[in-house]
């Protein structure tokens, strides 16, 4: 390499670097109730609609605005009818698609019924989900839909779907209360 290419590369270095503003993507969180209806069994049979009702919770990396994608891990824990617990997590992708945003999710979980079998799991959220810029908590309301499939020996494919309502927005009618006490 040449002295004056030398030179011009190192130029150019300086300029990128001087230019390249720091990222200051914080984390959000997010935490909701979900509930809705599930259908059980769908690849063994016979069908078997129950109630689902559960918790999630996420931490989304990688956004500065509400216009960002982000990614990070979630965590979930819930029943569907009430005979099954399901406990598990995996990874959530945030895409903005103007004021809602979906997220794609993949991972794994664990089913505690009459025996205990491990389950791979995906879904699709579509709603609101916020940017805070003075908080690290974003609120999240919308609609899911979850395939959840047992390795074990029950092979069983079950679909999950409903509506997930954060639990800041579930706590606003007793912080309204509390606050009105005093």
């Amino acid at each position: 390499m040449s002295r004056t290419s030398r030179s011009v590369a190192v130029g150019l270095f300086a300029l990128i670097a001087s230019a390249a503003s720091p990222a200051a993507a914080d984390p959000q969180f997010s935490a909701g109730l979900t509930l809705g209806p599930a259908f059980r069994h769908l690849r063994v049979g016979p069908v078997k609609p129950a109630f689902h009702l559960g918790a999630r919770a996420d931490v989304i990396f990688l956004r500065n605005s509400q216009r960002d994608m982000g990614l990070g891990p979630y965590v979930e824990l819930g029943t569907s009818g009430f005979d099954a617990f399901e406990t598990g997590g995996g990874v959530s992708w945030l895409i903005p698609a103007g004021g809602t945003s979906f997220i794609a999710s993949g991972g794994g979980a664990v089913r505690a019924a009459s025996g205990v079998d491990p389950v791979l799991t995906w879904g699709l959220f579509w709603g609101s989900r916020s940017y805070n810029f003075h908080s690290a908590y974003g609120f999240g309301l919308g609609l899911f839909a979850q395939g959840r499939y047992a390795l074990g020996d029950s092979r069983a494919f079950d679909l999950v779907t409903g509506v997930q309502v954060d639990f800041a927005i579930l706590a606003l009618p007793f912080l309204l209360i509390v606050n009105a006490a005093r």
